[in-house]
C-alpha cells in the first residue's frame, strides 16, 4: 500500500530499487503515454478525462529543473491539450507523427502519396462495412473505435477490420494491429519508439530515463528504452511485454507522478580530492 507520507512512491513490481535510483539521479527525463496511463479509458474517447491531480502534478514536475517532461500518444495532439491542458512540454501525437515543442511550434509527418491513397481505400471498405460511424480519421492512421459496443459485437467487427485492413497495409506501406478498444491502419515509418529514442539522444549524459505506457502501442518505446532506461508497462506484470516494470492502474501512475513530484535529488557525494 502507497503512502503518500514516506520517502518513497508505489512499489514499481520488478524494480525493486526504483526510488532510491531516482533519489540518486541529477538529472530525470519522464515520458508518459495517455489513455490507459494518465486518463481511464471511456466509451467516449473525448470524456476520458485525466485522473484528479494529474495536469496539477504535470505542471508540477514541468516546472523542475531536474526533470524533462513529454507526453507520448497515439491521439492528435489537439485531443491530448484539450483534455490535458496546454502544458509547457513536448507534446508528441499520432504515434510520433505530430510534435509540439515545449516553445509552441508543431511538426507534422505527412503520409506518402502511396500512404494515403491506402489511408483512403482502407477508410472506404470500412464505410462499406457500416462502420463509419466507430472511425476516428487522423494524420497517418484510421482507427476503428469498439469500446461503446458490447464485447461480442466488439470483437466480431475488429475481426472484420483486422482482416481485411491487413490485405491494404501489405500493398501500401501500412501496418494493422489492434489496441485496447478497437483496430488501427496506420502507417509505417514513425512510431512511439522512434520518437523515444530522438528524445532520449537529446537528454545529457547519465539522465534517469523512464517511458510509462499501457498498450501495444506502447512496446515500441519500451523495446526502445530497454539498455537506455526503465519501461513500465500499467497493468497485469503477467501479460508478454518489452517493459521492465509494472504499475498496477492510473491510480498508481497518479500516486508515482505525486513521489517524484516530491523526491530531491540525493546523489553520493564524490569521494574528496587528495
Amino acid at each position: 500500500m502507497y503512502d503518500p507520507a514516506s520517502a518513497e512512491g508505489p512499489e514499481v513490481a520488478k524494480v525493486p530499487d526504483f526510488w532510491r535510483r531516482l533519489r540518486l539521479s541529477e538529472k530525470r527525463f519522464l515520458a508518459l503515454d495517455y489513455d490507459g496511463t494518465l486518463a481511464p479509458f471511456h466509451p467516449d474517447p473525448m470524456q476520458a478525462f485525466p485522473l484528479p491531480d494529474i495536469p496539477e502534478l504535470l505542471k508540477k514536475l514541468s516546472e523542475r529543473s531536474d526533470t524533462t517532461l513529454a507526453i507520448i500518444s497515439g491521439r492528435p495532439i489537439r485531443e491530448i491539450l484539450e483534455l490535458l491542458g496546454d502544458l509547457v512540454v513536448v507534446v508528441v501525437g499520432s504515434h510520433g507523427r505530430e510534435m509540439k515543442k515545449s516553445d509552441g511550434s508543431v511538426t507534422a509527418m505527412e503520409p506518402t502519396e502511396k500512404q494515403r491513397a491506402g489511408l483512403e481505400a482502407a477508410l472506404h471498405l470500412a464505410i462499406q462495412e457500416s462502420f463509419e460511424d466507430h472511425l476516428e480519421k487522423k494524420i497517418g492512421s484510421i482507427a476503428l473505435h469498439t469500446r461503446p459496443l458490447s464485447p461480442h459485437r466488439a470483437g466480431e467487427i475488429e475481426n472484420i477490420a483486422f482482416a481485411k485492413w491487413s490485405v491494404i497495409a501489405q500493398h501500401y506501406d501500412l501496418e494493422c494491429m489492434g489496441f485496447n478498444g478497437g483496430v488501427e491502419i496506420r502507417c509505417t515509418g514513425r512510431n512511439k519508439g522512434d520518437v523515444l529514442a530522438e528524445l532520449l539522444d537529446l537528454q545529457p549524459s547519465g539522465t534517469f530515463s523512464v517511458y510509462i505506457g499501457d498498450d501495444l502501442t506502447d512496446e515500441d518505446g519500451f523495446r526502445e528504452i530497454k539498455g537506455r532506461g526503465i519501461g513500465i508497462k500499467v497493468g497485469e506484470s503477467t501479460t508478454p511485454t518489452a517493459a521492465t516494470g509494472f504499475l498496477a492502474s492510473c491510480e498508481e501512475v497518479r500516486d508515482f507522478l505525486r513521489a517524484w513530484s516530491l523526491s530531491k535529488p540525493s546523489p553520493v557525494p564524490h569521494p574528496p580530492e587528495g
